[in-house]
């Protein structure tokens, strides 16, 4: 995204899982479109090279550490991130997730345990947060954005990856749910849940994809920008997307 194309100049965005893969990309296309970004994660290092990026590109960008397994540290970053940047922080990517490949015949309860604890319960503890932090200001002109990072395997089936498929199923009603309650409600913000197919990045190591099957996590990013800057009166509900050399429906 070119310099003159900054559609986000202004909005604070923070994005989970932001040391690696598809949150290091986001955060660097939200930046590159004008947003302040707030790089979360569990691995400091990781942050703060993505934040460094982002500085190094041109772009505004600060790094925190946060495990979205934990609700209490959830609802103190997202607090110190509203009262730094008040209304302007209205962006949610969650992206934070954990893959550990397992038949269900060997599946440990702490493997289990472990991956809906970051794929179900983060982006629950951090929407509950963020939409706390959007309904005290009243109504808003331009409504907040939720985009949660979904993935094909909610949909579709597959062997050795049961907590993974599972938790993201649930995520997937999960998001659904906040869109219903969004209008119902009447809640300051849209959603959306985006499924891409596999990427190219570090948690797709372990299954020794081929690299044709695999997606640039740029692209993802920049349609993430796309989601969450649509006219205040369109909102994407749902997207799946592949590569072409995906099998799918599968």
């Amino acid at each position: 995204m070119s310099r003159d194309e900054q559609v986000m100049t202004g909005r604070v965005a923070l994005v989970t899982g932001g040391a690696s893969g598809l949150g290091r990309a986001t955060s660097l296309c939200l930046a590159a479109s004008g947003a302040h970004v707030v790089v979360a994660d569990i691995d400091d290092d990781g942050a703060a090279t993505t934040a460094e990026q982002v500085r190094e590109a041109e772009g505004q960008a600060t790094s925190v550490h946060l495990d979205v397994t934990d609700a209490r540290e959830v609802d103190r970053v997202v607090d110190e991130t509203a009262t730094t940047y008040g209304s302007a922080f209205d962006c949610l990517v969650n992206n934070a997730g954990l893959d550990r490949g397992s038949d269900i015949l060997e599946v440990s309860d702490d493997q289990w345990r472990r991956v809906f604890g970051v794929d179900i319960d983060g982006p629950m503890h951090m929407t509950r947060a963020f939409l706390r932090h959007v309904s005290t200001g009243g109504s808003r002109r331009i409504p907040a954005d939720v985009v949660c990072v979904v993935s094909i395997s909610a949909v579709t089936v597959g062997t050795g990856a049961s907590a993974y498929n599972a938790s993201k199923a649930a995520l997937l009603k999960f998001t659904e749910v906040l869109q219903a309650e969004a209008r119902e409600r009447e809640l300051p913000v849209r959603a959306c849940a985006l499924s891409p197919s596999a990427m190219d990045t570090p948690m797709m190591e372990q299954w020794n994809l081929p690299q044709a099957k695999m997606m640039d996590p740029s692209a993802i990013g920049r349609l993430i920008v796309s989601v969450v800057t649509l006219p205040p009166d369109m909102m994407v509900q749902s997207l799946i997307v592949t590569s072409r050399v995906e099998n799918y429906p599968r």
